[in-house]
């Protein structure tokens, strides 16, 4: 059942003189600046209507939970603000939070998704969030845009035509009054969880992790989707690519010494499965330690045309390790 009781929290409305950025470490400063953080929006796909669209388009085949979660989640807007270390020559970041009320998987009220742009002379770069706040890294070029993976609400990159381009998006400032509103919310799920990074966005590393100190579910999930990234781009048949990042994930970043991470990465495969980017046709609920080897021999996990689609690109202009 969609509950929403934050949306005031998110949204919140701050009169411009009443506007403060003081949320930043020494050495830095931070404004709103709209004319420059329109400049360099990142071009984006699906960000008002891709729940829907993911929701009709897959309504037989997903869970009725999910279905109605992705009809019921609504964008509430694009909030920014520059960061920028003081001195000559000192770096520039935008950061952009996409906030939506609602998420449909794994099913919470309120959903912040970071996309911070570096400006560096005449490059330009952005740290993304793929999924749970993994952060990937990308440079910009004029063609580079982000599909939203419907959701999840994470990016992934693409080279997009104009006419798929979203229209009309405004950015609202990001204040103190708003971090500390997200920051402050009671439920855990429902709380933006980015603090030092967006204090000090010049820490931030890619591969890497949005959050300070990723729990142990997180550093599993973003360790599993790392390596099923790399075999997709390692070989030209995505199901063979899929199924060996599968296998690899679990090998790498769960491994029969440490079976306590194995609900972490069952999860990620379940939330593949349910915005229909894989297709498993068994219950994950029935894999266990004496069924998993077995299970990924077989190949039990399949790449979606819709998931071969989302993932074309993602891989080639991300920065290595």
């Amino acid at each position: 059942m969609v509950t929403k009781e934050y949306t005031d929290r998110l949204g919140i409305k701050v009169p411009l003189h009443k506007l403060r950025f003081e949320e930043h470490e020494k050495g830095l400063s931070a404004e709103f600046d709209k004319n420059l953080l329109e400049a360099h929006l990142p071009r984006t796909q699906g960000i008002v209507t891709g729940d829907r669209i993911l929701a009709d388009t897959l309504s037989t085949v997903m869970p009725d939970s999910t279905r109605d979660a992705l009809r019921k989640t609504d964008f509430v807007g694009i909030f920014g603000r520059v960061v920028k270390q003081k001195g000559f020559g000192g770096g520039v970041c935008l950061q952009y939070f996409f906030v939506w009320d609602y998420q449909a998987v794994p099913e919470h009220e309120a959903d912040y998704e970071p996309i911070f742009v570096y400006l560096d002379g005449s490059r330009k770069y952005a740290i993304y969030d793929l999924v749970h706040y993994c952060s990937r890294r990308v440079d910009l070029h004029s063609e580079t845009a982000f599909r939203m993976i419907p959701g999840w609400h994470s990016f992934l990159p693409a080279e997009l035509k104009d006419a798929e381009i979203d229209k009309g998006l405004e950015v609202q400032p990001l204040s103190d009054d708003h971090l500390r509103s997200w920051w402050s919310i009671p439920d855990e799920e429902s709380r933006l969880k980015v603090e030092g990074f967006v204090r000090d966005p010049f820490l931030l590393e890619a591969p890497g992790h949005f959050m300070d100190e990723p729990d142990e579910n997180a550093q599993t999930m973003c360790c599993s989707f790392l390596q099923i990234e790399r075999a997709l781009d390692e070989f030209e048949d995505p199901k063979k690519g899929i199924t060996e990042g599968v296998k690899r994930a679990f090998f790498g970043c769960v491994g029969f010494l440490a079976l306590y991470r194995l609900g972490a990465y069952l999860q990620l495969l379940s939330e593949m499965n349910d915005i229909g980017m894989v297709k498993i046709p068994i219950s994950l609920s029935s894999i266990n330690v004496a069924t998993i080897g077995k299970m990924l021999q077989d190949g039990f996990v399949s790449l979606t045309k819709a998931g071969k689609k989302l993932l074309e690109g993602s891989r080639s202009s991300d920065e290595e390790e």
